[in-house]
C-alpha cells in the first residue's frame, strides 16, 4: 500500500519547533494512519505508528534531503530552499513518533551527505532544523544531526556574482576543508556481479563523475570491482526513515525515494554519473558531440587544481538561470534523458541499504526496516535538482517500498514513467518481495493531483503518455 495525502494550498509552518496543531503535522499523521501502522490504536493517545518499524532500543537513522543553500550565483531562500530540501515541519512529527517508538534506550540520528559545496549550517538554519534539534535537546531528547561528509569545498571568490552585461561574473577557488565526518567511520562494500554495472562492465574505464573529478569512479568500477563507501552509522541502523523531496532531476529525470540513497555515501566522487562519449560510442555523456568551445567553457567552470582544490571561472547568461549541465543549449555530463549510468548507481546504493549487514557483508535477506515519506508539499520542478522552481503541490507520498513510492510519485507528477529507467529497472531485481508495478495500490486522502510538472529541457520524453495516479 502506498499512501498519498493531498492538501492543495497547504504551506509549511515556518516557525520552529512546528508544534501541533498545524496542517503539516496532521498530513504526516494522516499518511502514517493510511499506511495502517499500529492500526488497532489509531486515533488514541497510545498510538505508536512507527512502533511497527522501530523497536524499543533501536538505532534509528532519519535521512532528510539536504542539498545546498546556493546554486552558482543564486542564494536559495524561502520556498526556493524548501523546494530542494526537506523542511523541518515535516521532520517534527517523524521525530516525535521515532522517539516514542525507540524509547529512552533508543538512538535517533538525522544524517545526510549533501553536495560537496553545501554549507549545511545555512540549509538547516533556513529550514528550521537547527532550531528544532535545539528544542529537542532542551527537553532531554538526544537527537544528533550528523553531516556524514568528511570534507566540503568552500568558495574563496575574487568575483562573486558581479552582474554586468546580463551575465553573472565569477572567479575564484573552491578550497577543500576537512569535516569531522561519521563518528563511526566508513565501510567499503564491493557489489561485484550484483552491481547493475556488471552488465556494462566494459564501460568501466569511461565512467565519469563531473568536470573536476571526471575519472575518480574508474578505479572503483574496473576489474570486476564495484565499490561504494558507506558510513557505518547507516550500516548500524535498525530502521531507516527516508524523507526525500519531490523534484525533477536533469540526470535521472526525477529524484525521489530511490535516488535519495546517494545521500548515504560519503565518497560521491566514486559514483559513476555518466559514461564518456556519445551513444554511438557506447557512452551517454551527451546526445551528440558538442563543439570544442562549448566543452572548453564547461570544463573551465570548475577546473581541477593540485590538493583537490578547483578553479572557478564562469560568466553565465542570467537568462539561462544558471542551469548546471546545460550550456548554450547543449546537454553536458549526462544531463539528459539518454543517461544510462546514474540509475545503475542509484539502484546499487539501494541494494546496499537493504541487504548489507552491519559489517557491510551482503545478505539475501533485508537487513533493516525502511519507510519512505516523500515531501512534495512544496516540490521542485523544471531544471532540478539545484535550479528547481517551487511548485506548491501539497503532497506527501509514503510507503515501505521505494520503487512503488517512486512510481506513485511519478504518476502524481503527471510524468511518463516509461522514460525513467531508475524506476522502471528497480522492479527487475526488487528490494522488497513482490514489488512490481501491477502491485501498486494507492490510498488517496484528498483530491487527486492535477497537472504536469515542468521538466528539465533535456528530458522532453517525461512529457510522454502518463498513467493516472488512481
Amino acid at each position: 500500500m502506498i499512501a498519498v495525502v493531498s492538501r492543495p494550498g497547504v504551506r509549511y509552518v515556518f516557525e520552529a519547533p512546528f508544534s501541533p496543531p498545524n496542517p503539516v503535522y496532521e498530513m504526516v499523521e494522516a499518511l502514517l494512519a493510511d499506511l495502517g501502522l499500529d492500526a488497532a490504536r489509531a486515533g488514541t493517545p497510545e498510538w505508536n505508528p512507527l512502533g511497527d518499524l522501530i523497536a524499543p532500543g533501536d538505532r534509528v537513522v532519519i535521512k532528510p534531503n539536504f542539498v545546498t543553500s546556493k546554486n552558482f550565483h543564486e542564494q536559495l531562500r524561502g520556498e526556493k530552499l524548501a523546494c530542494s530540501s526537506t523542511h523541518g515541519s515535516v521532520l517534527r512529527p517523524i521525530l516525535d513518533y521515532a522517539f516514542r517508538a525507540a524509547g529512552p534506550r533508543g538512538q535517533v540520528r538525522i544524517v545526510d551527505t549533501p553536495v560537496e559545496g553545501c554549507n549545511l549550517a545555512d540549509v538547516v538554519e533556513g529550514l528550521g532544523v537547527r532550531a528544532l534539534c535545539d528544542w529537542y535537546r532542551e527537553r532531554g531528547h538526544a537527537v544528533e544531526l550528523i553531516d556524514l561528509r568528511y570534507f566540503r569545498v568552500v568558495p574563496r571568490m575574487l568575483l562573486d556574482d558581479v552582474r554586468r552585461g546580463g551575465r553573472s561574473w565569477n572567479l575564484g577557488l573552491l578550497v577543500r576543508q576537512s569535516l569531522p565526518g561519521d563518528p563511526l567511520g566508513y565501510q567499503v562494500i564491493d557489489l561485484h556481479d550484483r552491481s547493475r554495472f556488471h552488465e556494462v562492465r566494459r564501460r568501466g574505464p569511461r565512467f565519469r563523475f563531473h568536470r573536476s573529478h571526471q575519472r575518480t569512479p574508474v578505479p572503483h568500477h574496473v576489474g570486476g570491482r564495484h565499490e561504494y563507501s558507506i558510513p557505518r552509522t547507516v550500516l548500524a541502523a535498525d530502521a531507516i526513515i527516508n524523507i526525500p523531496k519531490m523534484k525533477t532531476h536533469k540526470k535521472s529525470g526525477v529524484t525521489l525515494a530511490l535516488k535519495s540513497c546517494i545521500g548515504l555515501t560519503n565518497e560521491k566522487y566514486w559514483l559513476p554519473h555518466y559514461t564518456a562519449g556519445t551513444p554511438v560510442e557506447d557512452g551517454d555523456e551527451f546526445p551528440v558531440e558538442p563543439p570544442f568551445e562549448v566543452r572548453f567553457e564547461n570544463q573551465l567552470q570548475r577546473f581541477p587544481l593540485p590538493g583537490d582544490h578547483s578553479l572557478i571561472a564562469r560568466a553565465p547568461n542570467l537568462s539561462e538561470g544558471g542551469q548546471s549541465g546545460v550550456l548554450h543549449g547543449w546537454a553536458m555530463e549526462g544531463s539528459w534523458e539518454g543517461n544510462d549510468t546514474i540509475w545503475r548507481t542509484v539502484l546499487d546504493l539501494n541494494r546496499i541499504l537493504f541487504f548489507a549487514d552491519k559489517q557491510g557483508a551482503l545478505r539475501d535477506q533485508v537487513q533493516r526496516r525502511y519507510l519512505a515519506i516523500v515531501d512534495g508539499i512544496v516540490a521542485g520542478e523544471g531544471e532540478g535538482p539545484l535550479a528547481s522552481t517551487p511548485r506548491n503541490a501539497g503532497l506527501l507520498i509514503g510507503g515501505l517500498d521505494p520503487a512503488l513510492v517512486d512510481l506513485a510519485c511519478v504518476r502524481a507528477m503527471g510524468l511518463d514513467e516509461s522514460a525513467i529507467a531508475m524506476v522502471r529497472r528497480a522492479f527487475e531485481d526488487p528490494f522488497v518481495a513482490g514489488s512490481r508495478p501491477e502491485a501498486l495500490k494507492v490510498k488517496l486522502d484528498g483530491p487527486a493531483p492535477e497537472g504536469r510538472f515542468a521538466v528539465p529541457r533535456t528530458w522532453p520524453a517525461l512529457h510522454g503518455p502518463a498513467v493516472p495516479l488512481t
